[in-house]
């Protein structure tokens, strides 16, 4: 939670920080931006009506204006008076003839000196003559609370949009900027879990935005390797343990396979005697094959047993299995069918045939161990869509369901695992095989080989 945190700050601090570089660039830039880019050039009309009471003259009492005052008004001004201390217009240049008053009150000049005469922006000016109105071209002036060029107004106007614009972009920037880091710290990050799912150490850059999770990351990568190499040597040494054992069990259990063999076939002994050696030698028999039973599954839930694969066709295989069963004494109780369909007899599998006859050998025992009093076991082979099906199913009590769910991986914490050594070899050896076993009920087993080749 600590590394999220740190991220979700990160992040705010990014988009404040965005926000703060977007208003340094409104605050800062535009002045400079909309000063030297909307500055007309040359004089505006402004500056042509302040300039232009240096351009009178007075003659005998005549007032009259320069050529250069007169051509400032032709080209920039609409028209100049000049009015004397009551009001009265005493001189005048392109008056405007919807202009036609020629006095003026002392409020009426108030008036037009701030805003405007006729729709005309006014720009008054106190001469040694009297008071000096121009009048700029209609529109040409703002003549308000500022006084400017309507050419410099709109085009600061324009600018709005622009500045919108670059905004726009400037954020898009900064954004694609910070989400391209932020992409790469998160590709790194998953890259590393991928790793981590995989059982691969990893050792990710502790750095960026994800420092952080990086750093709690690869702790969490060298905590599983120790863990890993601790479970490694753990299940060595069990299976070395159990090896070992096995091997040290097996010469005094021959010995004891022995003597009950020698002793069961004494004719100096009693009857009873020589059945005694035999219950000796039955179950010293067991004790052999669940010591082999022992050892083969360690190995191949820790993949040590090596597969002899070859290719082999298993129709030959299942035949070869049901004679043995029968010639090795299958009960009478006991009825093994197997049917093959004609699609098969032909197509060949890879695998160790050893382990395979193992695994159905072991499905058929446990039938006829949990079914004294009999039962019919069928075996069916099929076709179906590049793989062959193996149908085994028995008339018996089935098999437990905790002993499926133990199988399957289904069984719940607070339920004890059932033992069940015959059944658990089977799932071992095809999943080794990359078979796929499934339980249908109690007393169904379906199991799908895929094909490898077939001969016409």
């Amino acid at each position: 939670m600590k590394s999220l945190s740190k991220i979700i700050a990160r992040y705010l601090f990014t988009a404040v920080l965005i926000l703060l570089m977007t208003l340094f660039f409104n605050i800062f830039l535009y002045p400079v931006t909309a000063f030297y880019v909307v500055q007309p050039s040359g004089n505006t009309n402004y500056n042509s009506a302040k300039g232009l009471s240096e351009e009178l003259r007075e003659d005998n009492g005549v007032i009259s204006i320069t050529e250069q005052g007169k051509k400032q008004i032709e080209e920039q001004l609409a028209f100049s008076m000049l009015l004397d201390d009551n009001g009265t217009v005493i001189w005048s240049y392109h008056l405007p003839e919807d202009i036609t008053k020629r006095h003026y009150t002392a409020s009426e000049i108030a008036v037009f000196s701030k805003w405007y005469l006729n729709d005309y922006p006014i720009i008054c000016q106190v001469t040694d003559y009297g008071l000096l109105v121009t009048g700029a071209p209609k529109g040409s002036l703002f003549r308000y609370n500022i006084i400017d060029s309507v050419e410099r107004i709109k085009r600061m106007f324009c600018m709005i949009p622009a500045m919108l614009i670059l905004n726009l972009i400037l954020v898009l920037l900064l954004v694609i900027v910070w989400s391209v880091r932020f992409y790469r710290s998160l590709r790194t990050i998953a890259l590393g879990l991928e790793s981590l799912s995989k059982e691969e150490p990893i050792c990710l850059p502790e750095k960026g935005m994800t420092e952080l999770l990086a750093r709690q990351l690869n702790q969490t990568s060298k905590i599983l390797t120790r863990q890993r190499e601790h479970l490694a040597k753990r299940d060595d040494a069990r299976t070395t343990w159990i090896s070992s054992v096995s091997h040290d069990i097996r010469t005094p259990l021959s010995l004891i396979m022995g003597y009950a063999a020698s002793l069961k076939s004494d004719s100096a002994l009693s009857k009873e005697q020589r059945h005694t050696a035999e219950l000796m030698e039955h179950q010293s028999l067991q004790i052999k094959h669940l010591i082999e039973d022992l050892n083969l599954t360690s190995k191949l839930e820790y993949d040590m047993q090596p597969l002899r694969r070859m290719a082999f066709q298993p129709a030959r295989l299942l035949r070869t299995l049901v004679s043995d069963c029968y010639n090795q004494g299958l009960l009478d109780t006991h009825v093994l069918e197997l049917c093959i369909s004609k699609e098969i007899e032909p197509v060949y599998l890879d695998g160790d045939t050893s382990l395979l006859t193992r695994a159905f050998y072991n499905l058929i025992q446990n039938s006829v161990r949990h079914n004294p009093s009999g039962c019919q076991i069928q075996i069916n082979a099929s076709l179906e869509k590049g793989f062959i099906r193996f149908q085994y199913a028995d008339s018996g009590c089935g098999i437990p369901s905790n002993v499926i769910a133990s199988l399957t991986g289904t069984l719940s914490d607070h339920e004890k695992a059932p033992h069940i050594m015959g059944l658990r070899i089977v799932s071992q050896i095809f999943k080794a095989h990359n078979w796929k076993i499934e339980f249908l009920d109690r007393n169904t087993i379906l199991i799908h080989a895929k094909i490898i080749s077939s001969v016409s």
